[in-house]
């Protein structure tokens, strides 16, 4: 499973390829960045052309749920091309609606129960990563300037403060 994307949104065709063509004949599956193409017919077309298996989608809305009416028109017009595949906030309680609404013969979920872990009892306070994650629109890249100023520091270029 992968996607890539132009910076317009668009479907980025000749990378996409390149991987598509690495992965031989093992089924490909586009991801959710399908969700903000600015064309998703024309995606849908691109996609089967490069002979993806399937297209994860929440029907260009943040939710399956919601997307379902665009969802419902994508599996019409992808025919047998391209399976569409509806995923993003499928709950048990909505699974339903969105079969019936989109027509769909499949989807993708998370089926997750939470369970208690009595293991950390003993040192509550530690945390193992957090889930703050970064808006859509935004993504993180290395600080170059940051990771000089790291180097320069531990060649012994500069001495440490508060070490």
């Amino acid at each position: 499973m992968f996607g890539i994307l132009n910076a317009d949104g668009a479907v980025d065709v000749e990378r996409c390829r390149r991987i598509r063509k690495l992965i031989g004949d093992r089924q490909a599956v586009f991801h959710r960045a399908f969700d903000v193409t600015p064309d998703p017919f024309r995606s849908v077309d691109q996609l089967a052309e490069m002979g993806f298996t399937r297209l994860l989608t929440s029907g260009q809305e943040d939710t399956a749920p919601e997307g379902a009416q665009l969802i419902k028109r994508l599996i019409e017009y992808a025919q047998d091309r391209i399976e569409v595949l509806p995923g993003g906030g499928i709950k048990p309680r909505t699974l339903r609606q969105v079969v019936e609404a989109t027509g769909c013969k499949q989807i993708h979920l998370t089926a997750f129960k939470t369970l208690p872990d009595t293991s950390v009892r003993g040192r509550p306070f530690v945390t193992f990563g957090g889930a703050l994650y970064l808006p859509e629109d935004q993504y993180q890249v290395a600080d170059r300037s940051l990771v000089e100023q790291v180097v320069h520091t531990l060649n012994g270029n500069a001495s440490i403060s508060g070490a």
